[in-house]
This record gives structure tokens, sequence and C-alpha cells, in this order.
């Protein structure tokens, strides 16, 4: 019986696999065909039959009415759904993944005399969101393991791998995770047996697949028009489905052919409109391959040195460059990896096969964690039953096993003892006779043999001395020269706040299981007597300032039935998060007011898939701003703009945008990709503006302290002199650093103590009257004051001027008054 999980599963958007641990080796579990790795993908000819694996990769392409594969990237969208035409039923992403994780639970069972494991850690892409990550775990659920099956981060499973077979003290690496649909990144340490993730930065949307579709787009799709004379020969042509599947197949083996050979000759056949065959040939070179491949690698690298700079670590501080998933595979990805201008120069390691280490590592740190209590063992009727308490995986040669034994009824537990022994041990291992204290309770230090798991029995005697069964009654505790650092929050999570701002509760790189809580303040009021009044809260996740750039995962909404009385604006709401290792979240707030707590609404299930024609109108959007920054970037004065423009060229962003969105009416998947995109793409385009307007934002911040600097020159106070001060040095880093956002912060400073000066001279009155003339909108009652206060002006009449300026300020918008009244109140 084991006591740790073990089994560690890879769930691919190409391939999956199982791995288990064995006397602390991770071995991989070839399925029925001897393969170390399974196709995602599922075929169901007829009702009732269900084809998992190899033969369901085959037919997609011969049968793509009957049979799918790349549904990863769909899992968590709440209206996706996978046809089979002749069975007549449709599957969610979840229920096909987890055919997939019932094929390779059903491979273990083969290998264990029948028995399949009730549970596994299965690995989710690091960039995945809330939504996929629940969705995994249904998948999970439906396919027999345990409801609280763990997730663990590809990136952190593939350190495993490495980090329990290299021996070595110290060392800094980082993953390179290049899967068939999803790009992570990770900064891994090693010291002194601690192996912990730094940083991370990924892409769900980056992977295999992308490339697979742009040979077809932009080099068979075309070559296919022109030799075989198709009209209207696109992705998105429903006429042509089943011609794309074959092209997308032969894409994706010419891609895997193109690792050992030069080029390769593509063969397909073909079914034209009239239901004639056609056979097209092209022959494809790895440079053809390496050129459409590029602008996806180089968007990998720049993640890479992202990781990177947020770790403030360089290239030169890594030791060594995990290659992961089948895409690395690839010379031309890996010359480029190999080369310090294009790539990342650091030196490539291969040592374990990139296709499986994934599931070798979710197997090791299966085999770090405790079977879930859903899957342990239930007592048989009249035994006594043990919790125990020991950690599964530790670096020392002993270790420390306590335990609290509870009978089938009240027990005195005066003469009762355990024993724990391991008689396989190296030397056998005789814990003798441990007395149980009178609740029960007994503690033990237990010898451990190095870098094995060793296996202990509990054995309860009474106090005659007669044996009494007791369940559990094994311990398994293995000794390894690394132990895991924890699991790292890989986005932040927050709130938007009502000027969309994005207020970050959980900040990437948290050690997870965390809890946080924060106050904020309500914009507006929440009247018991609107019954259709709402407050709400998005939760928001990712790591762009601006809340709509990143990603919306829930919604706290307070209504007026859940208060007694009327909320007024500036309430304070106490907003708690709560984030387990799996990443799994939980959010609460309350209203200390009205002594009430509120649940988030992390509405995970009705995630949909984006309207196409919604992303055609972002896309218009996209190239219109990308245009004009063009041409703002090439006449401006600023350098990050020029550098964050050419990166954008460089990953060819806006080609794959088009070919996603083209795609997004036939392809759920193409359409999350899409959405995905946009999103980076919009975020980019901000920053670029950003960028480009710097030195406009940095010209008028100095031009308000060169006025202010007058005024604390004529009239200043000492407390005038050290702010003018530090808004200049303040000023010249912010410039330096080319920080946008800083600078605009401190211009708002420049302006508030600019204004506070021009508020003790004694032309204040005058100079507000003239600012409130331009800002009031225009009308009689305006013109009307207008008149009064010039005439007021004429006549030095300063109380006078006074009342005018009162009285336009309340005609300002509600935000902008308290504003004015605020500064002329200091």
């Amino acid at each position: 019986m084991r006591d740790t999980i073990d089994f560690g599963i890879d769930l691919g958007t190409t391939n999956s696999a199982i791995a288990v641990v064995e006397d602390g080796e991770s071995v991989v579990i070839k399925n029925i065909h001897g393969s170390d790795t399974t196709p995602s993908a599922v075929w169901m000819p007829k009702a009732g039959t269900v084809h998992v694996g190899l033969n369901a990769k085959n037919h997609v392409e011969k049968d793509p009415d009957n049979a799918v594969a790349e549904f990863k990237q769909e899992m968590g969208l709440a209206d996706a759904r996978r046809t089979f035409a002749r069975a007549g039923v449709s599957l969610t992403p979840q229920e096909l993944s987890a055919e997939v994780l019932k094929s390779l639970r059903a491979d273990a069972a083969h290998k264990y005399q029948g028995v399949a494991p009730d549970a596994a850690v299965i690995t989710v892409p690091a960039a995945f969101a809330l939504n996929q990550n629940k969705a995994t775990s249904q998948a999970a659920a439906l396919a027999g393991f345990s409801p609280d099956c763990p997730l663990v981060q590809e990136p952190t499973a593939a350190a495993f791998a490495y980090g329990f077979q290299d021996h070595g003290d110290r060392a800094y690496w980082m993953v390179f995770d290049f899967g068939g649909g999803t790009f992570d990144a990770a900064v891994v340490s090693k010291r002194d047996g601690d192996l912990r993730v730094l940083n991370h930065a990924g892409d769900s949307y980056l992977g295999g697949k992308l490339i697979d579709w742009a040979l077809v787009e932009r080099v068979l799709a075309p070559a296919v028009g022109r030799e075989l004379g198709r009209r209207d020969f696109r992705r998105d042509n429903p006429a042509w489905r089943a011609a794309f599947a074959a092209l997308k197949a032969a894409a994706e083996e010419a891609k895997i052919n193109l690792s050992r050979l030069e080029r390769v000759d593509i063969t397909v056949e073909l079914i034209g409109e009239n239901r004639e065959v056609e056979i097209f040939e092209y022959g494809l070179t790895r440079g053809e391959l390496d050129a459409v491949a590029a602008p996806f690698y180089t968007r990998a690298v720049n993640l890479c040195r992202t990781a990177l700079e947020e770790a403030s670590l360089r290239p030169d501080d890594i030791d060594r460059l995990l290659l992961v998933g089948g895409i690395t595979l690839s010379p031309g990805l890996r010359e480029r990896l190999a080369d310090p201008r294009h790539g990342m120069g650091i030196p490539l390691e291969t040592r374990i096969d990139p296709t499986t280490v994934v599931a070798r590592g979710a197997a090791l740190f299966a085999s770090t964690v405790r079977r879930p209590r859903s899957a342990l063992p239930t007592a048989a009727p009249g035994a006594f039953t043990a919790e125990l308490a020991y950690e599964p995986s530790v670096t020392t040669t002993t270790a420390t096993v306590a335990g609290r034994l509870s009978g089938p009824s009240p027990v005195e537990w005066t003469g009762y003892s355990v024993t724990l022994s391991n008689p396989e041990g190296r030397p056998p291992f005789h814990s003798g006779r441990i007395p149980l204290g009178a609740n029960g309770a007994f503690v033990a230090e237990v010898d451990l043999d190095p870098q094995r798991t060793s296996r202990f029995t509990v054995e309860l005697t009474d106090a005659t001395g007669t044996p009494r069964p007791l369940t559990p009654d094994t311990v398994s505790i293995t000794h390894r020269d690394v132990e895991f650092g924890g699991a790292r929050l890989q986005h932040s999570l927050g709130i938007q706040l009502a000027d969309r701002a994005f207020a970050p509760l959980v900040r990437k790189g948290t050690t997870l299981p965390t809890r946080v809580r924060e106050v904020f303040h309500t914009s507006s009021a929440l009247l018991r007597a609107e019954d259709d009044a709402v407050l709400r809260i998005p939760i928001v996740q990712g790591e762009h300032d601006r809340a709509d750039r990143n990603r919306q995962v829930g919604m706290l909404e307070i209504r007026p039935r859940d208060v007694r009385i009327d909320l007024p604006p500036g309430t304070e709401v106490e907003v708690t998060f709560e984030v387990d290792t799996s990443s799994l979240v939980a959010v609460v707030a309350d209203v200390p007011l009205v002594q009430t707590q509120f649940e988030a609404e992390i509405d995970l299930d009705d995630v949909r898939t984006p309207d196409a024609d919604a992303l055609r109108a972002a896309l218009d959007e996209a190239e219109e701003r990308l245009a004009s920054l063009r041409g703002t970037a090439a006449s401006g004065d600023s350098p990050d703009a020029r550098r964050r423009l050419d990166r954008l060229e460089e990953e060819d962003a806006l080609t794959t945008v088009r070919e996603q969105v083209r795609a997004a009416s036939v392809d759920a998947g193409a359409a999350v990709t899409a959405e995905e995109r946009l999103r980076d793409l919009y975020a980019e385009l901000d920053d670029i503006e950003a960028a480009a307007e710097l030195p406009v934002l940095v010209g008028e911040l100095r031009r308000l302290l060169d006025e202010a600097s007058a005024l604390v020159d004529a009239a200043g106070t000492a407390a005038d002199r050290r702010e003018l001060t530090d808004l200049r040095e303040r000023t010249r880093d912010a410039a330096a650093a080319e920080d946008a956002a800083a600078v605009r912060r401190l211009t708002e400073r420049a302006g508030t103590l600019l204004l506070e000066l021009e508020r003790r001279g004694p032309d204040w009155p005058v100079k507000l009257f003239h600012a409130l003339r331009e800002a009031v909108p225009p009308s009689r009652q305006v013109d009307s004051l207008v008149g009064e206060g010039m005439r007021a002006i004429a006549a030095g009449d300063r109380h006078g001027l006074d009342g005018v300026n009162q009285r336009l300020i309340r005609l300002l918008p509600r935000d902008a008054q308290d504003r004015i009244i605020g500064l002329v109140k200091q």
C-alpha cells in the first residue's frame, strides 16, 4: 500500500505521459503500444466506443468529424465542445482530457496487476489561468482520480526531474519548456538541498501547434492554392475543413522529421470541391521551417529574458538551460538558444528526454506528497485507526513520525504500545516498543537509508501483548539530497478599482499557500431603496497596471439586499484572498460598517469563447494604433519606444494575431489564443505609447518645476524648497529610467506644489477664476457668472470674486469639485 501519491501525469496539448516513483527513481509507464507518450487525441467511431492515443490521432486527419486533438487550450471554456457525428455526442475539453487521463490510468493499472492509481499529481502550464486550473482538476475527477489531486506547474516538475538527479550543491538553472501548446520559462535556484523556483514568465498560447498552423497558412496552403487552383482556400472556410486537417497533420509530422533531416517530402491526399482526390506534394526544408518558426522562437527567448530581468539575474548567472518539450529537439531552436545575441548563450542541458521530463518530475513531486485523505483505505469494523504525521520526503537520514490512535470505542491506552520496523533497511530498523500516552499519541525517531525510500510497518499491541489491527499501518519516507522550496504564484491577483487601475493583493512569486487582506473604499453609494443597485468589484489576474489589460477571473458583488443600511461613498471594504498550493483561489469581502461578509463570485464556470466579430474589431483597432505608433516612434525622440516596437516586429505579433482571428470562427482554441494575443498586444502598445510620449511628459514636468522654482525663490518656505529639490531628483531618476508612470505621478506632485504656491499669492482668486472659466461647461448661467467675475476683477472686489468662484466650482462635475474644494481649503 502506497503512503504517498507517487504517480505523476504530464497532461499535454499534443502528447501526455505518466510516470511513477519506485525506490526513489522516476520511471515512465509505457502505453499499450510500448511508447513513453500517448497522443492527446480522442476518436469515437460509434456510440459507446472510445479510442485514445495513436489510433485516435491517425483518425484526426482521416475522420475529422469523429476524431479530435489539441483541446487543452480550450480547457475552462464553458461553451467549448467537440462533436462526434457518428456517436451523436459532444464532449467538453474537460471530458476529452478525462478520456486521456483514463487511458494513462489504465496503462498504470496494467503495470500493477489491474490496480489503478486513485491519485496523481497532474501538471499544468505555469501560465494557466484560474479557470484552466480548475478545469484540469475537474478532468482528473471525471477520470476516476481523487477529487483533491494536487496540480503542479510544468516547469517546476521539470526542475524536480533534474534537481533530484543532479547532486551538486549550488546552481542556477533556467527551464525552457516549449510544448505543443504552451511555453514556460522558469528561473530555478538550487542551494544547499533547497530547490526553489525564483521567477517565471510564460505564454499559455505559444507552442508547437502555432508553428504547425503557421507552416500551413504561410507555406503549404498558398502552395495548394497555386498548384491545385483551389479558390478561397482558407482555414476559416468550412468547405476546406478536411483539407486543412490533413495539411496540419502533415505539417506536424514534417516538423518532427526535420529535427533529424534537412528536407522532407510532403505528400497529402486532398479532397476537392467535387469530392475528387487530388495529390499535393511539397518539399519542405529545415530552412523554411526555421524561417516560419523564428518569430515564435524570438517570443520564447524574450520571455526568458524577462524572467531573468525580474529575478535580477543575467544569462551569465545561469549554469544550464534545461530543455523541455518536443519543440526543443529542433536543431534550429537549439542553435538560436546557444547564440548569446539572438538566444540565451547558456549551456544547454538535454540529459533527460524532453518529451517525458515533466511526467518524471511530476512523479518525483508526487513522492513527496501524502495520498489525499479521500484516497486512504477505510478501517475495517472494530479496527483501530491512526492519524499519522510525518514528512514523506526529507534531506536527513533520521525522521520523526508522530501519531494519534483512536479505537472503535473509548480506549484506556495504558499498556498499549506501537513499534515501527523496516526489515528491508540497510541495516534493518526496529524501534522497540513505544508506549502510548493517555490520549493515544506517540512520537518516534526512525533511521532512513540514504537515497532510498524506507518503508516502515506500524504494529499496535494492547496491554496483553496481543497485536491489534490498525489502519493505516505503514509509513514510507524517502531520503533525498533536495527538497522543494514551495510553490509560487505565477500571476498577481487583485481587484479592479473604479479608475480601471489594477490593485494587486497577492503578488506574482508569492510562496503558496498564502492569505492576504487589504482595505479599500467604495467609490459610490449603495442605497437600499434602489433594488437594482449593485457594487461590483472585479477580481483580476495579471501584471499590467491597467486592469482591463489583465484577465478578469471573477466578480465580487454587494447588493442592497445584502446590507441592513445604506452604504455611503467611501465605505470600507476589507478584501481577503486565500490561494492554495494548486493556485485555486477563494475571495471574501467584509464590510465592517454592517458587520457582513460576502464571498466573491469567482465564476470560473462561465468563461466563454471570445466572439469572432469582436476579435476582428479589436484587431482592426490594434492595427490602426500600431500603424500610428510606427510613425510616432520613427519621428520621436524615445529610444525605448523604438526598442519596444522593434521587439514587437521581431515577434511578428500582428501576423500571428491575424491568423488566429481569421480562424476564430471555426476553432475555439484559435479564438482564445487570439484574445490572449490581443490583450498582450494592447498592453504592449500602451507601453510603446507611454515611451513615445515620455520626452513630452518630461518636458512638461520640467516646465512646471521651473515655474514652481520662481515662486519658491520669491516667497517659498523651507518645506517648499525641500519638496522642490526632491521633485527635481526624482524627475532626473524617472527620466533616466524611462519610467512614464513615475513621470506622470511626479507631474501631479509638481502641479499640486505649483498650485499651493500660487494659492498663497495675492492674485490667486484671479488665476482660479480664469482656470474655472475654461473648465466649466458653457451655459447662460456660466456666461452671467463670467461677466460678474470680470466686473469684480476690474473693481478689485476680492470678496465678490471669491463668491463667483464658489458658484463656478458647483457647476463642475462632482469629482472635479472635490479636487478644487480640497485645494481651496488647504
